[in-house]
């Protein structure tokens, strides 16, 4: 009887104080017992039934991110390396010649930027590619 899976849920609500001594009564044992498991054990001993030790932890698998949309995120790589290139073009011309893109030049590439930013993070969300 001991290896078949427990499958009857029993509720008990415990106010705080009331919760404070049953976790401080489970932890008093020799053998470190969570509060559920110490209701168990203390009710099955009340009941002159056979109390079992202290179940182990179930370790539950890693919990899976959402797939995501692999070409949408194919295309914003492929924008954010034609952004780099642009800014090494800009960073060897301000080098070589000491002068540096004009104004509207660097509002295109914030816009750009920003255009990048929110598909990258639309697409994160799951949310469907704008036509």
């Amino acid at each position: 009887m001991a290896s078949e899976p427990r499958s009857v849920v029993v509720s008990i609500r415990f106010r705080p104080d009331e919760a404070a001594h049953v976790d401080a009564a489970g932890q008093a044992l020799r053998q470190l017992r969570g509060r559920s498991d110490f209701c168990r054990a203390a009710s099955l001993s009340a009941a002159k039934a056979k109390v079992p030790p202290p179940s182990k932890p179930v370790r539950r698998p890693a919990r899976r991110l959402p797939a995501l949309d692999t070409r949408l995120l194919g295309q914003i790589l492929g924008q954010i390396g034609k952004i780099g290139g642009n800014v090494n073009q800009f960073a060897k011309l301000a080098n070589s010649t000491g002068m540096l893109p004009t104004a509207n030049t660097l509002a295109a590439i914030a816009a750009e930027v920003t255009a990048v930013r929110l598909a990258l993070t639309a697409t994160l969300r799951g949310e469907p590619e704008d036509a």
